[in-house]
């Protein structure tokens, strides 16, 4: 596990709170530490976006099957970035309903995971908070995620598909909460 320090080259998000200020008011939060190649087009898009600070999303599973939206060609678990003056788990609610039509319970923290995301040449870190939560309902929309996103698909999965983002997190999150 590296520990960066700020003037080390990878440049890193600044998200408020801070991770360990985040874990320490939900307990026992699993930790997380992964690099992503990407190209050098998707790390500045991905940068811009890292810019605002956190990025929240949620783990719903309802009779063991969990939900996942597809973007580009990859199911990733319902999030995006915060919104000015939301805590994290409001954020991730609000996700939620936004990319799937489903309202859901915050339950507590998951995981915060530190996401390196480079192009070989470059890299910056940012930071994604998971947070269990219980569907209101399973009704998905038909018209996914707003205007300005790409969200091709909603969908209830009974496990993770191949091309899952992150799929070692994913998976250690949906054993633990099949096994809780």
């Amino acid at each position: 596990m590296s520990q960066h320090s700020e003037d080390d080259p990878v440049t890193r998000s600044k998200p408020d709170p801070a991770p360990d200020a985040l874990a320490a008011d939900h307990g026992d939060v699993l930790r997380s530490e992964n690099t992503f190649e990407i190209d050098t087009e998707g790390l500045e898009s991905a940068r811009a976006r890292a810019e605002r600070g956190w990025g929240v999303g949620v783990l719903a599973v309802h009779d063991g099957q969990i939900l996942l939206v597809h973007h580009d060609d990859q199911w990733l678990l319902p999030g995006g970035m915060l919104e000015p003056g939301e805590t994290p788990g409001e954020g991730a609610a609000r996700e939620t309903r936004e990319e799937t039509g489903i309202d859901v319970r915050i339950d507590g923290l998951a995981a915060i995971a530190e996401q390196t995301f480079t192009d070989g040449d470059d890299a910056f870190v940012f930071h994604f908070a998971v947070f269990d939560a219980t569907p209101g309902d399973t009704v998905l929309t038909d018209d996914p995620g707003l205007a300005d996103e790409v969200i091709d698909d909603v969908a209830w999965h009974d496990s993770l598909p191949e091309n899952t983002f992150d799929h070692g997190l994913y998976a250690r999150l949906l054993d633990d909460e099949r096994n809780g």
